[in-house]
């Protein structure tokens, strides 16, 4: 049931005003988490969400029912390059954290540190801000260590293939609540296991008396005399795109933008706002990734257990880490190698099919331009030196299967077999270009687009996170991250958020 507090399109006939003392875009790990701090603080929020509410039971459904309602562009947005590579996102109430693996990290201390020194994020995240922010958020999202029991083979087969190589593993620690190991992470948690902003985060601030505007995408912040005055936008059908009535929410004191590294310089450019520097959609970074499918004699079943419960950052220095990836049959299908009967003959290995994944911190920096009728075109390129990494990454992962027990692992790579059977033969990597496109991945945890900095002329928002050139105008979401992170984001946008709602609340 939708809860009290929420308006779709399907509640509107005509055009509709309303008027609070902050609008937050977006209800992902960063809206929600504004939203609620600044409702405590005893202001008035109206938050505006583009994707739908799904409630949780109606998640963790089949995956083509997931795509439809709960991923942007219905899994299918992209970046154009060598490499047409997937830039996974969630477009729902509770933003990608309704989607996501529940990978928690905070963010590594050589990485906050350069952020603080040449970035001037000393102001806000000071390191026992930073750290009280992360424990207030473990209670919270009720974070923990993957448990064994719900581990499934999966997870194991990654521990016993670094422990026989002797390299670190660990449990990835993660926000859920007696995980019940279905592995539907990716269609949304239909038991409400995961906390997700949708199950732990916005219920709270929507009964304390935070509105939300969900199906309804803001075109742009309206200002006056460089003063953010509110946002404009139009209800939208989530299931066709018809446009609806439209929708504008004056902003008494602030208007906040936490639509993501996607969305929010997109916002930014439509708004005018960021020209000094014209970094706005610039310096775009991720963590592009593979897999590797590797078969076992015994059953593995990629269907159950906790989708992502064991990872290795044991080459982390190196610029990669490894994390086991959990999926449902049908999608495990498209990942097979082989058309026809080939493919019908693999199938029949799908239960004893394992997959661990290999993440990038990569140096690539793209762009995110904004269309003529607003949607974003992504550009975004590996570097030769990113490629050797994805390539040496997926090599490792070869060698983990392998020494775990694989009779054979499918790699996914134009230019090396569809299948290798042992260990010297994933020497046939080595000799591939550093050329994207010989490669399948995925791109995630994205940064950068509305950077952070002293200087104007080189950042897009200041120490406390307000546009340099409008007035009362904040980026709260990833976007504002001036390196890449390399880990899973998620914990640090919800941190950031939280210490700069509290640090807005207190100036307002």
């Amino acid at each position: 049931m939708r809860p009290a507090g929420i308006t779709e399109l399907r509640d509107v006939r005509a055009d509709v005003d309303d008027e609070a003392d902050v609008v937050v875009v977006g209800s992902g790990a960063a809206g929600a988490v504004a939203a609620r701090e600044l409702r405590a603080a005893g202001l008035d929020v109206v938050v505006v969400e583009e994707g739908p509410y799904i409630g949780t039971e109606l998640l963790g459904g089949d995956t083509w029912s997931a795509f439809k309602h709960l991923w942007r562009d219905r899994g299918m947005q992209v970046a154009q390059g060598r490499l047409m590579l997937p830039f996974l996102q969630g477009c729902a109430v509770g933003g990608t954290t309704v989607i996501n693996g529940a990978i928690v990290h905070r963010v590594p201390e050589p990485i906050v540190d350069v952020w603080r020194r040449d970035f001037g994020a000393g102001e806000l995240l000071g390191p026992n801000a930073l750290e009280d922010a992360y424990t207030e958020l473990d209670r919270l999202l009720s974070v923990a260590p993957t448990p064994e029991p719900v581990w499934g083979r999966n997870n194991r087969l990654l521990r016993e293939g670094c422990d026989a190589l002797g390299w670190q593993s660990n449990a990835i620690v993660r926000n859920v609540r007696d995980c019940a190991a279905s592995g539907a992470c990716a269609q949304g948690c239909g038991r409400g296991r995961k906390q997700s902003m949708l199950v732990a985060v916005l219920p709270d601030a929507l009964a304390a008396g935070v509105r939300m505007y969900a199906t309804s995408r803001v075109d742009r912040v309206t200002l006056e005399r460089g003063v953010a005055t509110g946002v404009v936008g139009r209800f939208r059908d989530p299931r066709t795109g018809e446009r609806g009535p439209r929708l504008h929410v004056r902003a008494r004191r602030a208007v906040v933008l936490a639509a993501s590294a996607i969305q929010t310089p997109t916002l930014l450019a439509a708004s005018r706002v960021g020209r000094a520097s014209s970094l706005v959609g610039r310096r775009l970074q991720a963590h592009p990734g593979a897999g590797v499918l590797g078969v076992f004699d015994d059953p593995v079943d990629l269907a159950t257990g906790a989708t992502q419960g064991a990872e290795s950052t044991h080459f982390w220095n190196e610029r990669m880490k490894f994390e086991t990836v959990g999926m449902p049959l049908d999608v495990l299908l498209g990942r097979l190698p082989g058309f026809g009967a080939e493919l019908m003959r693999r199938a029949q290995d799908a239960a004893h099919i394992a997959q661990i994944g290999v993440q990038v911190r990569a140096e690539a920096h793209g762009r995110v331009r904004r269309l003529p009728w607003g949607a974003p075109l992504i550009s975004y390129d590996l570097t030769d030196a990113d490629v050797a990494r994805l390539k040496l990454g997926i090599k490792r992962v070869g060698q983990i299967l392998f020494a775990a027990g694989a009779k054979a692992i499918h790699p996914g790579i134009f230019g090396v077999d569809d299948t290798l059977t042992s260990p010297t033969e994933l020497d046939q990597i080595d000799a591939v270009p550093n050329d994207p496109s010989r490669f399948h991945g995925i791109a995630a945890h994205l940064f950068g687009t509305a950077v952070m900095g002293t200087d104007p002329q080189r950042s897009v928002v200041g120490p406390t996170l307000e546009c340099h050139d409008a007035k009362s105008l904040y980026v709260f979401d990833s976007s504002v991250f001036p390196t890449n992170m390399g880990v899973n984001p998620a914990h640090t946008i919800s941190a950031v958020a939280l210490l700069a709602s509290r640090g807005l609340a207190g100036r307002l």
